[in-house]
């Protein structure tokens, strides 16, 4: 039987883990938010951000830039963000106006301040598994905290990781392999028969490459923990990467969409957000 990774009642315990956090912080804590205001995904994003943030007493500042923004000018706007001691962390909700190289900007933020772990420092951090402090992109970071809380065993498993963006993917596969999983990272391009082989022999499955029913139950290794990232509408309906009724009892565990891993990506940032505080104090 499979069992459904609840990651909106994990995701609840995160949050009032961390609303205890931030009431114990000598000033207050305050995210800025950089967004595209014409992006319909990142308006609907950056405000779910900011009413659960004001349910835990985070403050945001939310800053859309304008139709001609340049790399340059968002850059300028995250160095004023990097000098202002009144923002506790900085997070550039992606994507943003075309022709803004968005690595350039994600590597602009100071990395005391980085609350999404997406700059270079802090990537290169993670890929070293470093031991110093550092955040981590919220959803890998989101996901192994749900693999955590279910008890799931990572060490030695085969894992394969479907997407390759440096938001998700990248980072997803750098988690994996620090917690001694034995890690492939594959994406919508790699050849199908290759994708379908990898996929029949891993125990974890993370996928996150935007495309509706990418995988399909048949896909799967018998008893295989299935992370679906996918977020897209299929019917007005939100669907996932994974073809949920033909994955339930092949896997025996796996993130419902909605209800899996989104909230655990927004109830991550803003821990990553007091975390920050702390470290900072």
């Amino acid at each position: 039987m499979t069992e459904i990774l609840d990651g909106k009642a994990v995701a609840k315990t995160i949050n009032e883990q961390t609303k205890a956090r931030v009431a114990k912080q000598k000033k207050p804590v305050t995210l800025a938010v950089i967004y595209d205001p014409s992006n319909d995904g990142s308006q609907l994003y950056v405000g779910m951000k900011s009413r659960q943030a004001a349910k835990l007493g985070i403050a945001t500042q939310d800053i859309p830039i304008s139709t001609d923004a340049t790399t340059e000018s968002v850059i300028q706007l995250v160095e004023e963000l990097n000098d202002d001691d009144s923002i506790t962390g900085i997070l550039v909700q992606s994507p943003l106006t075309k022709g803004i190289k968005e690595r350039q900007i994600f590597s602009a933020v100071a990395p005391h301040k980085d609350a999404d772990g997406l700059g270079a420092t802090v990537q290169g951090m993670l890929f070293g598994d470093s031991l110093e402090n550092y955040t981590v992109a919220a959803t890998p970071q989101g996901v192994m905290t749900l693999l955590a809380q279910y008890n799931i065993p990572l060490k030695g498993k085969n894992a394969v990781v479907v997407g390759r963006s440096q938001l998700f993917g990248r980072p997803m596969f750098a988690l994996l392999t620090n917690a001694d999983a034995t890690v492939t990272l594959a994406h919508r391009y790699t050849e199908p028969t290759t994708l379908k082989a990898l996929l029949k022999n891993a125990d974890i499955v993370v996928v996150g490459v935007g495309i509706p029913n990418f995988i399909q139950g048949e896909d799967l290794k018998k008893g295989a923990t299935v992370i679906d990232v996918g977020m897209n509408v299929v019917d007005g309906k939100a669907t996932g990467d994974v073809n949920f009724p033909s994955a339930q009892g092949i896997a025996d565990y796996i993130t419902p969409v909605p209800g899996g891993v989104g909230p655990m990506t927004i109830a991550t940032l803003l821990e990553n957000t007091v975390t920050l505080a702390e470290q900072n104090q």
